[in-house]
Parts: structure tokens; C-alpha cells; sequence
């Protein structure tokens, strides 16, 4: 299983909660470097596991993606500032694990960008969409998130 952390600014809770053999791959260099990354590593060869920046995973984490069997995973977490019970993404890139078999099977940025085109939106997506472009591809497919407990911690504070 290769789990990889894409950053910008890394919060250091989110750093320090990493496993060691966490990949960092840095992507400020443009809009569309997160997406390149993701892209890069969804080729099937293996389950990918991809943690935000600003997440702090617990212990927990990786040992449960290791061990389910479902081809898509979410940890939710909150998004935004407060606890409102309104704004939790059970969808998205923040603490995710895409099978290989899942991989192998639909062939993710190609049914992400099928999807962005038929919408009207240009099919490659800059790093604030990446998440929307591949769940709704999954969705369109067929494929439910398989959501985990306990919750992660999201550090950003503002939106």
C-alpha cells in the first residue's frame, strides 16, 4: 500500500502524524500539480492512500485501510472552522484509499475527465477540485465510500 501526502504547506500535526514511509510529494508549483501527482499514482499496481496536507491522521488510520477489503475509503472529517454537523465530507481526497483492483477496474482519470467534459468543466482539474473530479467519477460508476471511525482532524481554520 502506498500512501503519499501531497503538500503545499504541510501543518505540522499532519507531518508528525505521517507514517514514516509516508511519500511527500510537493506540489505549489502550479495549479494542476496535485492533479499530475494524483494521476501519476493511480496506475493499479498497488492500493494508494492519499492523506492532505493539512489532515492529522491517528494511529488508527492506515491499519484499517490496510486491512478493508472496499475498493474506496474516506475517513470524514470536518470542513471549516467549527463542528457544524453540516459541513462533514465523507467524500473526498482529505483521508482516502483507492484500491488496485479499483484502479484496474475503472479507469479513474479518464472517467473523471469524461465526467468534467459532459459537464461543461475542462477535464483536467486544478488542485481545489481534484477530490470532486474523482468522486463524482466513482459515483457515476457505481462505487460507494467506505466510510471509517474514528474521524480524522482537518487543520485549516478559514475558506
Amino acid at each position: 500500500m502506498r500512501v503519499t501526502c501531497c503538500y503545499t504547506e504541510l501543518h505540522p500535526a499532519a507531518k508528525e502524524a505521517l507514517p514514516p514511509d509516508a511519500e511527500l510529494v510537493y506540489t505549489g508549483d502550479d495549479d494542476f500539480a496535485y492533479w499530475r501527482a494524483i494521476e501519476s499514482r493511480l496506475a493499479g499496481a498497488e492500493d494508494l492512500v492519499i492523506i492532505e496536507h493539512d489532515i492529522e491522521i491517528h494511529p488508527g488510520v492506515v491499519p484499517q485501510l490496510a486491512a478493508c477489503k472496499s475498493p474506496w475509503c474516506a475517513f470524514p472529517y470536518f470542513y471549516g472552522p467549527d463542528k457544524d454537523p453540516t459541513r462533514v465530507l465523507y467524500q473526498a481526497l482529505g483521508c482516502a484509499k483507492f484500491s488496485a483492483q479499483l484502479q484496474q477496474d475503472i479507469p479513474i482519470v479518464q472517467k473523471a475527465a469524461d465526467f468534467a467534459v459532459a459537464n461543461g468543466l475542462p477535464p483536467v482539474p486544478s488542485w481545489n477540485a481534484c477530490d470532486a473530479y474523482i468522486c463524482r467519477a466513482l459515483i457515476t460508476a457505481g462505487i460507494a465510500t467506505c466510510n471509517h471511525t474514528p474521524w480524522v482532524t482537518h487543520h485549516r481554520a478559514t475558506y
